[in-house]
């Protein structure tokens, strides 16, 4: 073998090992946001679990792919290479499209928060208590939303709960929850990207290095 060939089949590798990580950290994060947010998509009509639920399948299948190449460059596989590579190229662009898509279509989310809180607030007050135990937060606009000396017990830390001793608006909260969770799987979706381009030019690479190996081994 080669020294150019060792140092592409075991930087391959490694990269994949890199890739099955961050495959999990796209599952972990997806399971994180369908986790927190499912209390607000299922009292606000709006659709955001989409991106959750997207992460969590890319990430599965980046797993499985990353574990594929893996093995292919370790046991020199030419079929398992080249799947290996046209599986990353197909999965660059998806990931890619759906990176621009979450950046592009953030900042309409988080500008949406406020009314969709507000909708869920006036249409059941006490439903809405699972999103103030989840975000540790107080009605849409605060303790001001209550309009009342006496406030539910999920607007503070400790009882008796008035409007001296109350979380912040839940606004607030959600807002930042979804600029900082859109963001981190968005940003990661770009590196792995980045990497994956590598990754799928040297897949072909030892592929065919593996292929003429293999022709010479006949003559």
């Amino acid at each position: 073998m080669g020294c150019g060939e060792f140092l592409v089949k075991y930087i391959l590798f490694f990269a994949n090992l890199v890739f099955a990580l961050a495959g999990l950290t796209l599952l972990g994060l997806g399971v994180a946001v369908q986790l927190q947010s499912s209390d607000i998509v299922q009292i606000a009509d709006f659709n955001f679990e989409v991106a959750p639920i997207t992460s969590m399948v890319v990430g599965g299948i980046v797993f499985f792919i990353a574990f594929f190449g893996c093995c292919g460059a370790i046991r020199e596989s030419n079929c398992m290479l080249v799947t290996y590579s046209i599986f990353m190229l197909l999965l660059m662009i998806v990931k890619l499209t759906l990176a621009i898509l979450i950046f592009v279509k953030l900042d309409d989310v988080v500008n949406e928060v406020p009314k969709w809180l507000k909708e869920a607030f006036n249409k059941d007050r006490t439903e809405f208590q699972a999103i103030e135990r989840t975000f540790t937060c107080c009605g849409p606009d605060g303790a001001l939303s209550y309009m009342s000396p006496l406030l539910p017990d999920t607007c503070c830390a400790t009882p008796p709960c008035t409007p001296v001793n109350p979380y912040p608006s839940c606004t607030q909260n959600v807002q930042e929850f979804f600029q900082t969770f859109g963001v981190a799987i968005g940003s990661i979706m770009i590196v792995i990207v980045s990497i994956e381009l590598v990754a799928a030019v040297f897949g072909l690479c030892l592929a065919n290095t593996v292929r003429n190996k293999s022709r010479r081994a006949h003559y």
